[in-house]
């Protein structure tokens, strides 16, 4: 289990929900790879971590009744202006409703924020009606290494929040007892200045570290230094590397 402040990140998402669409990227991305493993049309769907909404149109055409939970009031509002769903303010390591509930679960980006990813994995996995699907994606170990290694340059801080491993999380999809499937992609995105990839992480709330953040503000010579050290490619971009994992869970 990892140290996850729940009121902090609430917090950071909420400051983020009327930006969080201009700095998405990652996120459309990820989800649109999701997508194809959804029934076209099921009874009751639930967008799990669904922050601003921007997958509830798609979702709400596939779902007779859609649902969309998250930990922020501030993306739910947002969410809300995107279709008809039923909103659900909860901390989602805390499922507020009852197993066999649900016939479809898109989780986008969310299991990254858990504290307890097998608890996570199987809690959800049983609010799956028989033939059922969950699918979800999130982020591996190995991710934002560039802007992890620059900052090692800067101070001894954590920067980068934890995350999994894909062993630890094939073994958490064995122990649902269910049918399960895995697979790996990899995202690199492009920024002219670093500036803009720190905009994005500020923007969609995912500046949020776990634990051990480093207090205060960052100061021009740090933060010059942190310029200097990012690598850049061939085209003088600030490259950001992304491991991300695609899963299936069967009802």
């Amino acid at each position: 289990m990892q140290q996850v402040d729940k009121l902090k990140v609430a917090e950071a998402f909420g400051r983020a929900a009327r930006s969080y669409e201009r700095h998405n990227g990652l996120q459309r991305q990820s989800g649109e790879a999701l997508l194809p493993w959804l029934p076209a049309r099921a009874g009751v769907g639930l967008d799990l971590g669904c922050g601003s909404g921007w997958f509830v149109p798609e979702l709400a055409r596939r779902a007779e009744r859609l649902l969309a939970l998250d930990l922020s009031p501030g993306m739910l509002q947002q969410a809300c202006t995107k279709g008809a769903v039923e909103p659900i303010c909860a901390d989602m390591d805390r499922p507020p409703l009852p197993g066999h509930s649900l016939d479809f679960i898109f989780a986008n980006l969310c299991l990254q924020w858990s504290a307890d990813p097998a608890a996570w994995l199987a809690q959800w996995s049983d609010r799956l009606r028989p033939g059922g699907v969950m699918v979800f994606s999130t982020l591996l170990a190995g991710s934002l290494h560039e802007l992890e290694a620059a900052w090692r340059q800067v101070d001894q801080h954590a920067h980068i929040n934890r995350f999994i491993e894909p062993e630890p999380l094939a073994a958490h999809l064995a122990a649902t007892g269910r049918r399960w499937r895995l697979e790996q992609a990899d995202i690199r995105l492009a920024y002219p200045e670093l500036k803009g990839l720190l905009l994005d992480l500020k923007g969609i709330g995912a500046n949020r570290i776990n634990d051990n953040r480093r207090p205060g503000l960052l100061g021009r010579a740090a933060w010059q230094r942190l310029n200097l050290t990012y690598p850049k490619n061939q085209h003088g971009d600030c490259v950001a590397s992304y491991r991300l994992a695609y899963g299936v869970i069967y009802g």
